[in-house]
């Protein structure tokens, strides 16, 4: 088997497969002790079981809506992880497209922001960037 195409330079094989799950590591090992990581798929599958608890989420941002430009200081960024896709609204701005992200979390149904309906997100509570 010829493996050269994986050795040669970061893929997307790599950015998407290895990379989130070497950051959900990175997230625990740094001072996150005993925190569990729950897949984004499994929240969106069931968000009611997971009304009015903290859920931990760790991946990186795909997109970013922020229509106030950071004038109401309210914002929305999506962040997949190995499993899924989900929006998260924070009051402290959005990180740039690209960035990992571990985050603390409240989860919200059929959420409207601006025009867009994204339906279950999650509401930022703490954030850490890498």
């Amino acid at each position: 088997m010829d493996l050269s195409r994986f050795c040669s330079k970061p893929t997307r094989w790599f950015r998407t497969a290895f990379a989130p799950s070497a950051f959900v590591l990175l997230l625990v090992a740094s001072g996150c002790k005993g925190v569990k990581v729950d897949e984004i798929s499994r929240i969106l599958a069931d968000p009611t079981s997971y009304a009015q608890k903290d859920v931990t989420v760790a991946g990186r941002v795909t997109r970013v809506l922020d229509p106030s430009s950071g004038l109401l200081n309210v914002a929305a960024y999506q962040v997949e992880d190995r499993s899924g896709k989900i929006w998260v609204i924070s009051r402290s701005g959005a990180p740039s497209v690209g960035t990992e992200v571990g985050l603390k979390a409240r989860i919200r149904q059929d959420f409207k922001f601006g025009s867009e309906f994204l339906g279950a997100v999650l509401n930022e509570q703490e954030r850490r960037t890498r």
